[in-house]
């Protein structure tokens, strides 16, 4: 299992994103660094999209269906296991419901892609 920790660094930049706020989450929902880029990993399960990197039915989005699709980059966020794995990686996507800058768990990426989507995508 990989090792991951959630720093204080990164709640701070949660927090001055406004992804902490207790507000809409529609308004919170961040947008790809100007200078991103994408990488295409493959999903191995049709699954929800969220405005925060969590899996609460308060923070769905929409849906990211099953397949190849683009990512942005990665953050830490709530523990989530599914597809035989547990961590708390969340990658920054648009999903195939119209919203953009929504997050799915890494957990249901192909045996590739949970290992190597940290190496291929910037941390958010």
């Amino acid at each position: 299992m990989r090792s991951r920790s959630f720093t204080s660094a990164m709640l701070a930049v949660l927090a001055t994103a406004g992804l902490l706020a207790t507000g809409s989450q529609a308004e919170a929902a961040p947008q790809a660094p100007a200078s991103a880029s994408t990488y295409n990993l493959t999903t191995v399960i049709d699954q929800w999209t969220h405005w925060t990197p969590d899996p609460y039915t308060s923070s769905h989005a929409g849906t990211l269906y099953a397949g190849t699709s683009y990512f942005y980059c990665w953050v830490h966020g709530a523990w989530y296991s599914n597809n035989g794995h547990s961590d708390d990686i969340w990658l920054l996507t648009d999903d195939d419901t119209g919203n953009g800058g929504v997050y799915v768990s890494d957990v249901n990426l192909d045996s590739w892609g949970w290992h190597h989507d940290q190496q291929v995508l910037s941390e958010c």
